[in-house]
């Protein structure tokens, strides 16, 4: 399915998005950050995010590109990247309705983005892994109104070039087909690596192209 933006005049989305999903305003313009260098090869989705309010530094000046993402920061940025409402939802009992990101991961599981990890728990202090994250911003990529059906072959096909592919999960092989093929991930990569914890950068990488992708831009 071709989905064409319903508006000629600057990117709004694609016609089958989510209405709740809206296009950022930048709000922040030209926020850079002292450790993301100018060869550093996420610099443009690092700072085009941190001018639209999605991906916050952990300090004033510091976004820390190469540590770990957090649950609770993945769940939050997604919902930033989106437009959507938070809105907690109290479905985890390791989610407190004080807690900063209680509303981010409240709306990023009433739409279908996460999900916990069993128990009624959530882990919010638990890293994300590669497989994860794409089986996360596939789901995100179809309230954009981008088409995420692959047949078995096509996901089989898309993932066979991966040295490791045979690691991967069989749940979390449809989602990181999807962003291989939309460009969301690099598919020039060697390696997969789908357990591998993911870094702030690669999300902010992952998060800029599924909003080049959804016209959001």
């Amino acid at each position: 399915t071709i989905h064409v933006s319903g508006n000629t005049g600057g990117a709004t989305g694609l016609s089958g998005k989510n209405p709740d999903v809206k296009k950022l305003a930048v709000t922040n313009p030209g926020k850079t950050f002292s450790d993301v260098p100018a060869s550093h090869p996420n610099k443009t989705a690092i700072e085009a995010l941190a001018a639209r309010g999605v991906l916050e530094g952990r300090t004033a000046t510091q976004v820390a590109p190469d540590a770990k993402m957090t649950r609770a920061e993945f769940a939050a940025m997604v919902v930033r990247a989106l437009g959507l409402t938070p809105k907690a939802n109290n479905s985890f009992k390791d989610v407190s309705s004080k807690a900063w990101y209680a509303g981010e991961v409240g709306t990023a599981n009433t739409y279908g983005i996460i999900d916990g990890v069993g128990g009624g728990r959530f882990n919010p202090e638990g890293t994300v892994t590669r497989q994860e994250a794409a089986t996360m911003v596939a789901r995100a990529a179809k309230l954009c109104g981008i088409d995420t059906g692959m047949s078995d072959s096509a996901v089989r096909n898309m993932l066979a070039q991966f040295g490791d592919y045979t690691t991967v999960a069989q749940w979390a092989r449809p989602g990181l087909a999807v962003c291989y093929r939309d460009g969301i991930l690099d598919d020039s990569v060697l390696n997969i690596q789908p357990k591998e914890a993911i870094r702030r950068c690669e999300m902010a990488q992952m998060l800029y192209k599924l909003l080049e992708k959804g016209e959001l831009l």
